[in-house]
């Protein structure tokens, strides 16, 4: 059983300042692999952390937006998990600058018989019609998408039961999905995989099986980290069943499910596993997955540690916190061939030897290493959004108003880079200016440009005022950007989630996806000014319009066709007379809103 606080940081935005721990708690029964539904009881020892210390913090401001982004209902799910830690790629952009997205999707509110790969694809803001059957003919889960070399497109996901299954289809958008089960010898199931292309190359990681969920021990760890490899786009298997020589009983006792992520570029192949209780690492290869290294970005100071054991580091008595990752984060490996990480945060102690309790204690920091530093060189890059209106610096966020998703408050991360160079991190983050029975994360951006030694502030890419009361979870950014992030992400009303943690009264999710152009706004975020009418130039149109008006500037316009279906999405950059183009949508009659939350405006708009 391991307990959970609530660690509230209340960060300086300098770099090297102290942070305040204040401790809430909450308590989870042991079951780290496959998440069960937790049982409430009190811990033993609610003493804090003795010798947990801060990392450097870059500056993070408060409240600034992106301007200008698209957004999108692409597809629905009850099944409202789609991780159980880190979060898979689930978008791409293929070369005609179609975006085409994965999720894990179920219409039913228990069980999930029909579960499996939502699909869709589209261009801009155009997308298909919204599915509903799932991609497989058997039940599936955790779908990672991706392009292959061959001009086709492939998820590899999980059955439950035997191998991962690689279903794949020859031209991207369209034709059959044949699914196929990559070989194993191992004899155990194999879960939870990651997958990535470079080239005609596919390179796939998995879990062994748990021995709670009735798996043995491999390489002597209880839950281990599984390669394979594709030469030829799937068609046969080079590398199977590789277990890593570096991942033993000496320094881990187990790896939790989805507490790893994959990126392979130009040859090089990095998988980098985050770890509560154990270090958290970097495997690397040069030669496609031929030959592995292992660096520790993390250090957890006790190697091998078996839960229910005191963490007395120093045998003096003294029961010892320390730092460690939340085993929520995502890669990157750039232009450089430089490997990026960045995960959320928790602070570990177990206080009573015997007691089949340990602690973590819930941050709210989201943290950064690359490759070029050496171990524990940490960076604080992103936190929980501190609301401006309350009158205070601190996070007011108690645990019981924090929903359940065993991660940091700033966690969910996923990275992408640009042509540039620059580095970008989507994360989702608790917002304290939507906290109300529970508060409510929202998807926010940091970048760098040089490197990941400096960061600039956070901006809020959700939600808009008009639907604030909504909540954004588990972001997957397409890892290649021109001047736009592609997002696809989960949204629903209700923090939390109901097929584990809260166990929220099953409903329908929306699968959102986002496109954010990468000229952010980093002003401090004020509200919104009362606007004049508006008025569209020339009405009818091509599509191609003014918006004319005064105090524009941060307001949300929707375009919503003649059954009340909204098309579009997106924040308005300009004061005053912004143009947009609107000639893809079809001829007809729509409706133009726009609005700041508390005030909205409409006109009708003809497209011939």
């Amino acid at each position: 059983m391991r307990k959970f606080y609530l660690s509230l940081l209340s960060l300086a935005f300098v770099f090297s300042v102290q942070a305040q721990h204040q401790f809430q708690k909450r308590t989870y029964t042991q079951s780290k692999q496959i998440k069960c539904t937790p049982e409430v009881s009190e811990p033993v020892n609610s003493a804090p952390p003795a010798q947990a210390e801060p990392k450097p913090n870059i500056g993070i401001s408060s409240s600034a937006k992106s301007m200008s982004l698209w957004e999108q209902v692409i597809g629905y799910t009850t099944y409202d998990n789609q991780s159980n830690n880190s979060v898979q790629p689930r978008i791409y952009v293929d070369d005609t600058e179609m975006g085409h997205a994965s999720w894990t999707m179920s219409f039913q509110s228990s069980g999930w018989t029909d579960r499996g790969t939502g699909y869709n694809s589209g261009a801009g803001y155009i997308w298909s019609e919204i599915p509903y059957d799932r991609q497989e003919d058997v039940r599936t889960g955790w779908p990672g998408l991706m392009k292959t070399g061959d001009g086709g497109e492939a998820f590899v996901c999980h059955t439950g039961t035997g191998n991962v299954s690689l279903v794949k289809r020859p031209t991207i958008g369209t034709g059959a999905w044949t699914l196929t089960t990559i070989p194993s010898s191992l004899g155990m199931d194999i879960l939870w995989p990651r997958s990535v292309t470079d080239g005609n190359t596919i390179h796939v990681i998995a879990l062994s099986y748990p021995t709670n969920g009735g798996g043995s021990l491999l390489n002597g760890v209880d839950g281990n980290i599984v390669y394979f490899r594709s030469s030829d786009n799937g068609a046969t298997w080079d590398i199977q069943d590789h277990v890593f020589d570096q991942l033993d009983a000496s320094e881990f006792a187990d790896i939790e499910s989805d507490s790893y992520a994959i990126d392979a570029r130009d040859g090089k192949v990095s998988i980098a596993v985050f770890s509560e209780d154990h270090d958290s690492v970097l495997l690397s290869s040069d030669d496609s997955g031929d030959n592995w290294s292992m660096t520790i970005f993390m250090d957890f100071p006790i190697p091998g540690y078996i839960g229910d054991h005191v963490t007395d580091v120093g045998e003096d008595g003294i029961i010892d916190t320390m730092l460690t990752s939340d085993g929520v984060g995502s890669l990157l490996i750039d232009q450089n061939g430089v490997s990026h990480v960045s995960f959320g945060e928790f602070a570990f102690f177990d206080d009573t030897e015997g007691d089949s309790l340990y602690t973590v204690f819930l941050t709210d920091r989201l943290l950064y290493w690359n490759s070029t530093l050496p171990t524990d060189s940490i960076l604080v890059i992103g936190s929980y959004q501190e609301s401006e209106f309350d009158n205070n610096e601190t996070n007011d966020i108690t645990i019981d108003q924090s929903p359940d998703y065993r991660c940091s408050l700033a966690s969910m991360s996923t990275m992408a880079e640009d042509a540039s160079g620059n580095i970008y991190v989507v994360f989702a983050a608790a917002d304290e200016l939507f906290l109300g029975n529970q508060v409510f994360r929202h998807i926010y951006v940091t970048s760098s440009s040089d490197g990941g030694a400096n960061w600039m502030a956070q901006v809020e890419l959700t939600p808009d005022l008009d639907v604030n009361e909504y909540e954004y979870t588990f972001p997957s950014v397409y890892k290649s950007v021109d001047n736009i992030l592609h997002i696809v992400a989960q949204r629903d009303f209700e923090p939390g989630l109901s097929v584990r943690g809260d166990l929220d009264q099953s409903v329908e999710n929306d699968i959102i996806y986002l496109a954010v152009t990468t000229d952010f706004d980093i002003t401090p975020g004020v509200m919104p000014n009362e606007a004049a009418d508006f008025n569209l130039y020339p009405n009818p149109s091509d599509g191609r319009v003014l918006i004319q008006g005064e105090n524009l500037g941060g307001m949300t316009l929707t375009v919503h066709d003649k059954l009340g279906k909204e098309l579009v999405r997106t924040r308005i950059s300009k004061s005053e007379n912004a143009a947009l183009d609107f000639s893809e949508l079809p001829s007809g009659v729509y409706t133009v809103t726009l609005s700041n939350g508390s005030q909205k405006m409409t006109k009708e708009m003809m497209i011939k």
